[in-house]
């Protein structure tokens, strides 16, 4: 039995494992929920949206080049805040991918239910299609990693072809009153929005199957968020120009009403097919990236250690089928409006503590000369920019998703406290791992803990 995950994935596959979390179907619905909030303008809320999702993931990024574990928000919280941050964190990250997960399964079930006109119910469909990316997720992260780039090439031509297609039936009249909305409804349409770009993380909690991660992981990071942000703002430039932004947000698909304008029946056939791909690669990556934090958990022992067993593919089959379980228990509740909102809140508040740990540790290495972002004097304004956007989104999101993202906080809390009275501190990585730790390595061995020797790097902790 494998001890040890392996690193087979390269940049492309990082690039790969992101945008298939970013372009999911997110993209298919959201458009029409953010033009309700925000009106024409919400082309302004794109960049917007893209530019906090820019911020956070220069956080994110310098963190990586330093701590290259598995776990995500999870890891990066314990190493650069402490381990109550980090659980806390990881917990809200993997609690919002969990629903939304659950949510675009139901989705996927009902696309696939229409366009076949099948009899099955939507729920059927959903723990099928779920229960069928687990298993491949259980057969080795390169098989995902391939399939993954299928999906994603498939998903991108799809867009840009219903994107070209679309520049060419715009209504100029559509952009009329193009602040009517106002400031407000600019931000909770970025707020939203943000929704489809939170999957920019995605290649983080798979950090030890990376080549090269301290590299690797930070230019994917930005690259596919680039990348979403044209796309994404194209995309609705041309859904706007196709449909006014008062039919979008009536429509549970806006991209396919919107093709529907066009008159050509094979648009909106192709644009209800691509809704089916990119839910898939949401689903593949959300049981790739909710299984490796709970894998990380697992090791560190803040969840029985049974669900960091590794299989002979080296993957974390009980992570995956705990990820499994978690979103199907789920999808008898899930309801796309109250997902998105929840999921999205749950994420953002993640985030929030990742621009904290990257402030952290910018004050710890400012003035040491060291040649690196973090240790820039100017560093501190990006996580700073970040902490306070994300802090504008929250005061534009429903009460009822701050009300579980609060839930979740104080149960995370709560087991937290209770598993360090029980079991004492969450352990470090095993005596034999080699952990990069702001740019230095450190062994961990039995005789620091013994002797009470707490070197520099342990400080950080």
């Amino acid at each position: 039995m494998p001890q040890t995950l392996t690193r087979t994935l390269k940049f492309q596959d990082a690039v790969i494992i992101n945008l298939g979390a970013i372009i999911g179907a997110g993209i298919f619905v959201i458009i029409g929920i953010s033009a309700g909030a925000a009106g024409p303008a919400v082309l302004v809320s794109i960049p917007l949206a893209g530019m906090v999702a820019i911020f956070t993931g220069i956080s994110f990024s310098q963190i990586a080049r330093h701590v290259d574990k598995e776990g995500g928000v999870y890891e990066y919280g314990k190493e650069s805040l402490s381990p109550y941050a980090g659980f806390v964190g990881g917990s809200l990250w993997t609690f919002g991918n969990i629903i939304a997960l659950s949510a675009v399964s139901i989705s996927f079930g009902s696309y696939l239910d229409a366009l076949l006109n099948s009899r099955f119910p939507d729920i059927f469909i959903a723990i099928s299609i779920v229960a069928s990316f687990a298993l491949l997720n259980a057969m080795g992260i390169k098989n995902s990693a391939r399939t993954l780039r299928a999906i994603v090439a498939v998903n991108v031509i799809i867009l840009v072809t219903f994107t070209a297609v679309g520049l060419f039936f715009i209504h100029p009249s559509h952009f009329n009153d193009f602040f009517a909305k106002g400031p407000g409804g600019i931000i909770s349409g970025a707020a939203i929005i943000f929704f489809a770009f939170s999957g920019f993380s995605r290649v983080t909690t798979v950090s030890e199957e990376v080549v090269n991660p301290e590299k690797t992981i930070p230019l994917a990071i930005l690259v596919s968020i680039m990348i979403s942000a044209v796309l994404y703002f194209l995309i609705s430039l041309a859904t706007l120009g196709l449909a006014p932004a008062s039919r979008l947000a009536e429509s549970a698909s806006p991209l396919a009403f919107a093709s529907s304008v066009t008159g050509m029946g094979w648009l909106v056939i192709l644009v209800s097919m691509g809704a089916l791909v990119a839910t898939s690669g949401v689903i593949l990556t959300g049981i790739l990236g909710t299984s490796r934090v709970m894998f990380a958990m697992g090791r560190d022992g803040e969840l029985p250690r049974q669900v960091s067993r590794l299989d002979r593919f080296s993957t974390p089959i009980v992570a995956i089928l705990v990820s499994l379980i978690l979103a199907v228990a789920m999808m008898p509740a899930a309801s796309f409006g109250t997902i998105v909102e929840s999921s999205n809140t749950c994420v953002i508040a993640a985030y929030a503590i990742i621009n904290v740990a990257a402030l952290r540790t910018h004050i710890k290495y400012r003035g040491t000369g060291r040649r690196m972002l973090l240790a820039h004097d100017w560093f501190f304004l990006i996580p700073v920019a970040g902490i306070i956007t994300i802090g504008l989104f929250f005061a534009f999101l429903g009460y009822e998703s701050m009300e579980i993202a609060a839930a979740v906080f104080a149960a995370a809390s709560v087991y937290h406290m209770l598993n360090v009275r029980r079991h004492g501190p969450s352990s470090r990585p095993p005596k034999t791992s080699k952990v990069r730790l702001f740019g230095r390595s450190r062994h961990n061995v039995d005789n620091k803990k013994e002797d009470g020797n707490t070197g520099p790097d342990q400080a950080l902790l």
